[in-house]
């Protein structure tokens, strides 16, 4: 079949979601779909890629990421961070000061990419079906030294496709069924794995080998990179030789061979610096590089001149011993002067205290304890006491009176250093016996204090003409918004009947108000569909009244059951903007308090415009993505100036936030 028009290839290939969160919780696969009632069942990856990336490079310390990733073909990838080259793939607003160059953290990007492709396909009747593949770098909260991340991501998105069925597209890495709603519209977004500072998780995602533009089909790839997001073109690289998005299913049979793609190759090798420890008046450093790299440690002024690094043939390690003239450097710099631009790492340099303990001995009625330590100050014995340490080099030896001693004691240094000893015993008296076991005696029954005596107690029976009494209770005292909970009303006594109600609160739906044990369950509160912010509170309590019946037909008196609705937290980003013209970004976090569980379905984010003087409009909708952040981007956006918004949320959150101008 003829391959589809490509449209607006480089905004398509940025389509995707933000990544920020402020979370301190480790996100580890997320699977989005969205689609009909049933959605879940069908909107899957049903076929996974068989070619994975092999290893990731050392960190880079200029911006906190691996200096590169690489495929099983043995092509390596680094971020391309220029603002100003056209193959990095920026967009206006990615780089705070676009003229200046991109440096961490105050002029670096939000999101950048090792490898980003994107296709598209025209649907029948106006609609699109996009996919994106990417290996990203991101951060989980702003552009903060600490909080990097890197995944693999793939994900479809379909607007105005045939509703209420399944839709099954291929792409180069694998398979995708996805079910479409009443709209025909619906989305899988698999992420893997945003672990912050973990960057090896990233090699078990669907990303890999890295596609590059098919140099059978004229024109070849810019030198250095994998493709050119500013147009599309032919990829090679599938494991699967699957190089092409498709569409089946509904009606379709939709094929393109034609992608976006960005991505630097790497010639740079990268540096790890893996540690500096200084010895007397030298100073160790250890680095590790590919083969055949050329590594030096960067002088300090006087301190010490600058050192190449040796190595033994194609082992990658290296190492240098320096002379120090005075104090120690708190860190040392070591840079791959091979690699174009050079790469550096820093390290901190270690100054450990060497410590021994020399003697740890029990007589009975003392433990004594001796050490040998190169620092000065008191050293600590674990859970005894302190040994006065006032001459480096010299032993120091005290004893404690104790009766139980530990086996083994550690002694350490007010810098962190220690060492242990077992303990040996060199005398003691013999532990006394313990006391013959007491004989068991029958139990005698209950018994009371009547004054003088004892007696046994007989329970009261049970009138079988008193009347019902009421008792009712919750399997959990709080629900969540799509959320269900068990009330129970088993324990009440005398009771043949049962009749649930709920008294106040957002509206529940029983399950079936007359039985001993219904669930209760609590719809979404904001959805994609409204066109107005609601006017009810997505939080509150739930007050449900339980009457029971005696076999006389007497109803009890009510007993009743609160239940916290609890609502997720939303905010609106500070950053949040709308330049008329030129876009539109909208964007915040949704967490929800006790929740550490994958939220299924994801939340989704209504925007309103509330801008001061005229009538409260919808914007969009968002749903909250791997790391909990939701953005809602257009370009160029509304013509009129939006300067204020109201967000509701499927989960019961509502907030407030300014948009700015800038």
């Amino acid at each position: 079949m003829k391959p589809n028009p490509p449209q607006a290839p480089r905004a398509r290939l940025r389509f995707r979601l933000s990544t920020r969160k402020a979370v301190a919780a480790v996100a580890a696969i997320l699977l989005i779909g969205t689609g009909a009632g049933a959605s879940l069942a069908a909107t899957q990856v049903t076929v996974k890629n068989p070619g994975k990336l092999i290893a990731v490079g050392p960190v880079n310390t200029e911006h906190g990421f691996p200096a590169w990733y690489e495929d099983s073909t043995k092509t390596r990838v680094e971020l391309c961070l220029d603002a100003l080259n056209p193959l990095c793939g920026f967009l206006p607003g990615d780089v705070p000061d676009e003229t200046a160059p991109i440096s961490f953290p105050d002029n670096f990007p939000e999101e950048a990419f090792y490898m980003l492709a994107g296709s598209g396909l025209d649907l029948p009747g106006g609609g699109r079906a996009v996919l994106v593949l990417g290996l990203e770098a991101a951060f989980a909260n702003t552009v903060t030294d600490g909080d990097q991340v890197v995944f693999g991501r793939q994900r479809i998105v379909v607007k105005g496709g045939p509703a209420n069925t399944t839709l099954e597209f291929k792409h180069p890495y694998g398979t995708i069924t996805i079910d479409t709603d009443g709209s025909g519209d619906g989305k899988l977004v698999e992420d893997i794995s945003p672990a912050i500072g973990n960057f090896s998780t990233a090699l078990k995602s669907n990303i890999g080998p890295f596609l590059k533009w098919d140099p059978a089909v004229a024109p070849v790839a810019p030198e250095g990179y994998l493709g050119d997001p500013n147009q599309e073109h032919a990829v090679t690289g599938s494991p699967m030789n699957y190089n092409k998005f498709s569409v089946t299913g509904g009606g379709l049979n939709l094929e393109t061979d034609q992608f976006g793609l960005q991505g630097k190759i790497s010639t740079n090798r990268g540096v790890s610096a893996d540690g500096a420890i200084q010895n007397g008046d030298m100073i160790d450093v250890f680095a590790s590089s590919g083969p055949e790299a050329q590594l030096q440690v960067d002088g300090q002024g006087s301190t010490f001149e600058t050192t190449p690094m040796v190595s033994d043939p194609g082992s990658g390690r290296y190492y240098a011993r320096i002379k120090l003239n005075g104090s120690a450097p708190e860190s040392v710099k070591i840079t791959n002067i091979g690699d174009k631009p050079a790469s550096s790492s820093t390290v901190k340099v270690a100054k450990p205290s060497t410590i021994s303990v020399t003697k740890a001995s029990f007589d009975g009625t003392a433990l004594t304890v001796a050490a040998v330590s190169s620092e000065t100050g008191a050293l600590t014995v674990t859970d005894i006491g302190t040994l006065d340490n006032a001459t480096p080099g010299t032993q120091t030896e005290k004893s404690w009176p104790i009766k139980a001693p530990p086996s083994t004691v550690t002694v350490k240094t007010a810098t962190g250093g220690s060492a242990s000893l077992p303990v040996t015993i060199s005398g003691g008296d013999v532990t006394p016996v313990g006391l013959d076991p007491i004989t068991a005696q029958p139990d005698p029954g209950p018994v009371t204090d009547t004054g003088g005596g004892t007696g046994t107690v007989t329970p009261p029976p049970v009138d079988p003409n008193a009347p019902a009494t009421a008792t009712a209770t919750a399997a959990s005292p709080s629900l969540n918004r799509g959320g269900t909970v068990q009330l129970d009303g088993s324990a009440s006594t005398g009771a043949v009947s049962y009749k649930w109600r709920q008294v106040s609160g957002p509206a529940v739906t029983l399950s079936n108000n007359t039985a001993a044990k219904p669930v209760v369950s609590i719809p979404f509160y904001a959805k994609s569909t409204d066109t107005a912010p609601l006017n009810e509170k997505g939080d509150g309590s739930v007050k449900i009244e339980l009457i029971v019946t005696d076999k006389n037909g007497a109803d009890s008196a009510p007993a009743t059951v609160d239940v916290a609705i609890q609502a997720d937290t939303v905010t609106v980003d500070a950053g949040s903007r709308h330049r008329i013209g030129k876009d539109m970004r909208i964007s915040g976090t949704s967490t929800l308090g006790g929740s550490t569980a994958l939220l299924i379905p994801a939340t989704t984010v209504v925007i309103y415009d509330t801008t001061p003087g005229r009538a409260v409009t919808k914007l969009g909708t968002a749903q909250v993505d791997t790391l909990g952040a939701w953005s809602l981007q257009a370009k160029p956006g509304p013509n009129r100036q939006v300067s204020s918004v109201m967000v509701q949320t499927s989960r019961g959150g509502t907030a407030t936030g300014a948009v700015t101008t800038r």
